[in-house]
């Protein structure tokens, strides 16, 4: 009879709730969630691609006219709780996040410290801010760890306005200029669409707080991570070096964004990365905690979309995140009551 119970027990079951899609009845209209895989853009060659290739993309992008902007960056907070527990995170820290210092040092103040009078600011922000309220304001977003809010305010400036003062020390003004020259997507999609849709802020939503799960794997993790890398599936090998093709100019971009983010594509990223390991045969399943890993992030990078839009209900979010993200981000965010996602083909359309 233990037998039959045990057995009885384990039988797989459905979740008694679907979630998927939007609540109906709801109170007001959906908040529209668009996510766009991308390539790390400062990781492709500097031969076949430049930032101008991306104006096609920007203008469709700017053309669904986003209420929030959440990029693939860790936010101030998590960096500070990263910070706190090196014993769990490593080097994470170092590489992950900014350091505040050239920011805080002038400001006289500690990164909480920070954090709060940005958030006050922001509060009480004017409708045509200033010059010095943008330099005060990029000082402390900066010295909160919201390097790329930072900027954002910075290339809201006038080129002439953007110097030393209100906060902004002389080292300070040098690093806001070098990221304005980012080939990383977060500026060249993120901070240049915020400074045309006249945001203030961008959403960082990153977290490697779950690389913690790294901090009690075993050694053997790391050399079964790298055979699941170089053992994908054929399939998915052709589709993925596919996406290298499309360079070299602004159509072959648009059509790569597009080809990043359709179900081909995606299905593909799973099948050479984390769906490999899920399935790699080693006896006690160590690949697993690496798939553990990145589900762990993943969730916590779609809470955080949730909490960057969630004072604003209705309102029309975009992440911008690498393509290995889209398929979960999409799964996630599609079980919460009021989400409706955005199909990218149809905002990216010729």
């Amino acid at each position: 009879m233990l037998t039959v119970f045990a057995a009885f027990a384990l039988q797989a079951a459905e979740p008694a709730v679907d979630f998927s899609g939007v609540q109906e009845p709801l109170g007001g209209e959906p908040t529209d969630v668009l996510v766009l895989g991308t390539s790390h853009l400062n990781q492709l060659p500097e031969d076949a691609f430049e930032p101008g290739h991306l104006a096609l993309v920007l203008d469709r992008l700017e053309a669904f006219s986003p209420n929030v902007i959440a990029i693939e960056a860790v936010g101030g907070r998590t960096c500070d709780r990263i910070d706190r527990y090196p014993h769990l995170h490593g080097d994470v820290y170092d590489r992950y996040c900014w350091d505040p210092e050239p920011a805080l040092e002038a400001l006289g103040m500690t990164r909480p410290e920070a954090d709060a009078a940005a958030f006050e600011m922001l509060a009480a922000w004017p409708e045509t801010p200033e010059a010095s309220d943008r330099r005060r304001l990029a000082a402390l977003l900066y010295g909160a760890g919201e390097a790329w809010s930072a900027a954002l305010q910075w290339r809201r400036l006038d080129p002439a306005e953007r110097v030393a003062g209100d906060g902004v020390s002389d080292a300070l003004a040098e690093e806001l200029d070098e990221l304005l020259t980012s080939r990383n997507e977060n500026n060249l999609l993120g901070v240049e669409l915020g400074a045309r849709l006249g945001l203030e802020t961008l959403a960082a939503v990153d977290d490697h707080s779950a690389d913690a799960v790294y901090a009690r794997a075993p050694e053997s993790l790391e050399p079964v991570i790298r055979s699941v890398w170089n053992n994908p599936p054929a399939e998915a090998v052709e589709v993925r070096e596919r996406a290298e093709t499309y360079l070299g100019s602004a159509e072959s971009v648009l059509a790569g964004y597009r080809y990043l983010n359709s179900p081909a594509y995606q299905e593909a990223v799973i099948a050479s990365d984390f769906g490999n390991a899920a399935a790699a045969p080693d006896a006690d399943a160590v690949a697993r905690q690496y798939v553990a890993w990145w589900q762990t992030r993943g969730l916590r990078m779609a809470a955080n979309v949730i909490e960057a839009a969630a004072n604003d209900p209705g309102a029309d979010v975009l992440v911008i995140t690498g393509s290995s993200h889209k398929p979960y981000f999409d799964a996630y965010l599609d079980q919460m009551h009021d989400i409706a996602l955005v199909d990218v083909d149809a905002v990216l359309h010729d």
